[in-house]
């Protein structure tokens, strides 16, 4: 069974999101590659440092684009070393907020 998440993301400077999520970013409406690696974390910490697979550790090659529909595939590795290819796509673009969902990759 496959969960989304969606999470909001706000750009241009150290903002509280909705969701608790907290995102530095240019200007240009992009996700830094950290921000989403940052995000990927947070969503495989706790509980599954308690499983015995977190906590885990995310990996972005670029930045995501703060456009709906950007796509961009990242890493996940669990502490087992096990790797998951996640995709994060934008859902939506309201003002500086980025709203984003991540999901397994097949």
């Amino acid at each position: 069974m496959r969960k989304f998440l969606v999470l909001p993301v706000l750009l241009g400077g150290l903002v509280l999101a909705t969701a608790g999520c907290e995102v530095s970013t240019a200007v240009s409406k992009t996700v830094s590659a950290d921000k989403v690696e940052e995000q990927l974390d947070a969503k495989f910490g706790p509980p599954f440092d308690d499983a015995g697979i977190g906590p885990a550790t995310s990996e972005c090659p670029e930045s995501l684009k703060g456009e709906v529909g950007a796509t961009l595939e990242c890493t996940v590795r669990d502490a087992t070393g096990r790797t998951y290819p996640m995709v994060v796509t934008v859902t939506s673009v309201d003002g500086d907020q980025v709203n984003f969902n991540m999901k397994e990759a097949r």
